[in-house]
């Protein structure tokens, strides 16, 4: 060390400049704890964004998991549902086919009631019955009411009578 002091001594001569081996010392110091200064807090700025890197690629790491977790609970709730769509579907088509065998049966009735009536003669301008009208709850003038039912023939008066202030 003494001799990079007389080292810088001579230098300054050189350049014109007395300096005294104290001083040269003092510079040589304070240039090093200068640079040993520089790189401890160039060292202590690294490893602290090295750790806020580590820290926040484990929160987002974190974040992507909570996610992921979610995509994949809202995956498997879309193929319940979907699932359940599908078995609604196809008990809406099942029913759907039922009816419209349902209503086949009864256009093929109607058909054969006609055909009946026109070999007897009796032209028939309305297919329908008074079952059938009954069955839609249409009142019809042309249809009595079946014997036991609430105004028909056979009922008492009572029944009539809670018939007639339900319909007011």
């Amino acid at each position: 060390m003494s001799a990079l002091i007389a080292g810088l001594v001579q230098l300054a001569r050189l350049a014109g400049v007395r300096l005294s081996p104290f001083w040269a010392g003092a510079a040589l110091a304070s240039v090093l704890a200068l640079l040993i200064g520089g790189g401890a807090t160039a060292a202590g700025v690294h490893l602290y964004k090295a750790g806020y890197a580590a820290a926040d690629g484990a929160w987002r790491e974190k974040a992507l998991e909570a996610q992921l977790a979610a995509a994949r609970k809202d995956l498997l709730e879309a193929n319940r549902a979907a699932a359940d769509a599908v078995l609604r579907a196809r008990a809406i088509e099942q029913q759907a086919e039922q009816e419209r065998a349902g209503t086949d049966a009864y256009v093929d009735d109607l058909r054969k009631q006609n055909a009946a009536l026109a070999a007897a003669g009796k032209p028939n301008a309305c297919g329908l019955t008074c079952a059938d009208l009954r069955g839609m709850r249409i009142k019809s003038a042309a249809c009595a009411a079946e014997a036991g039912s609430a105004g028909g023939a056979g009922s008492d008066f009572r029944a009539r009578l809670r018939s007639i202030r339900k319909t007011e």
